[in-house]
């Protein structure tokens, strides 16, 4: 998630920015050799979290670079002028996706480069594999953000004309199925960090009832309410943003705002591995990472046992 850089986090990290000043910046996606096109983001056999930077770049043997394509899984979703691309693609479900970047000069001449990568962290689909309601997010068990998103699946005896959910016996999504739809996903359901309840109900067009429920944890996750004045709590990222470019080793600077109770650590982790920690409510430390996109996962705890949490991209060149 992208989040600007706070006042506070700037004054905060000014003596470390002078210790850490050597340490490489945000790097832009480098030229290949004459005639070549490359990919940058993601890395070949990578998997990003839910939304990729698409990131390449194209240099002609001659001339100049006329158009650029995008295509996932055979599908083209892109397409711009100029030699360089940088796009983030939402919508793409989790798991193995195959990219094709093509390009062509003003000579027509055509410049090409393909992998694959994978996506997760997104909504899963839920279709009903039985009468009643099926709840595919959140897990039961699980721990998801405080801006709460549902996969539900629905089947009746007949078909279903309401379906509702509840936080424990709060609604909080009220939903009348088109004809024929069997399945729906919303979000931005705003939460409290902590454990809660979801119970879900749905009527068919006959009054009959049919309903489930999952117990699940929820974390702080920081943003500003568009519609609110104050932002919830959660960890803000000052470095790096989510898709940077970035070179080994890099500065990762963040720190907790609107905390309800004192922070006692913070964790970052690379693709699951813990590769720093502090205490209290701020993280600025290099961090070495191996060369390709990786997931990382910055974390807090605090002293009423509250989790903070915050998930983004970063390429290693």
């Amino acid at each position: 998630m992208k989040y600007p850089s706070l006042s506070f986090l700037r004054t905060s990290f000014i003596v470390a920015a002078a210790l850490f000043a050597g340490l490489p910046a945000s790097a832009a996606c480098p030229a290949p050799a004459s005639g070549k096109l490359a990919i940058c983001q993601p890395s070949a056999g990578s998997t990003v979290y839910q939304v990729p930077h698409i990131e390449a770049t194209a240099n002609p043997a001659s001339g100049s670079i006329a158009a650029m394509k995008v295509y996932i899984d055979g599908k083209q979703v892109f397409h711009a002028a100029g030699p360089d691309l940088s796009l983030f693609e939402g919508g793409i479900a989790n798991g193995w996706h195959h990219l094709v970047i093509n390009a062509w000069d003003d000579f027509g001449r055509l410049y090409s480069a393909a992998e694959f990568f994978a996506v997760t962290g997104n909504l899963p689909a839920c279709p009903p594999s039985a009468v009643g309601v099926r709840i595919c997010a959140p897990a039961q068990g699980q721990t998801v953000s405080q801006n709460l998103a549902l996969s539900l699946g629905f089947k009746g005896n007949a078909p279903i004309k309401r379906v509702t959910a509840f936080l424990g016996s709060t609604p909080v999504f009220d939903f009348a199925p088109t004809p024929g739809q069997t399945q729906v996903q919303a979000g931005a359901i705003e939460t409290t960090a902590g454990n809660h309840t979801l119970n879900v109900v749905a009527v068919d067009t006959n009054n009959q009832t049919y309903k489930s429920s999952v117990s699940f944890k929820t974390y702080y996750e920081g943003g500003c309410p568009p519609r609110g004045t104050t932002c919830n709590p959660g960890i803000y990222p000052s470095t790096p943003n989510d898709g940077d470019d970035v070179q080994s080793p890099f500065r990762v600077s963040a720190g907790v705002q609107y905390n309800t109770a004192s922070i006692t650590a913070m964790k970052v982790y690379l693709d699951g591995a813990l590769v720093g920690q502090s205490s209290g409510p701020v993280f600025d430390q290099p961090v070495s990472a191996p060369r390709g996109t990786h997931i990382m996962v910055i974390q807090g705890w605090d002293t009423a046992g509250k989790l903070y949490r915050v998930t983004e991209n970063v390429n290693v060149q």
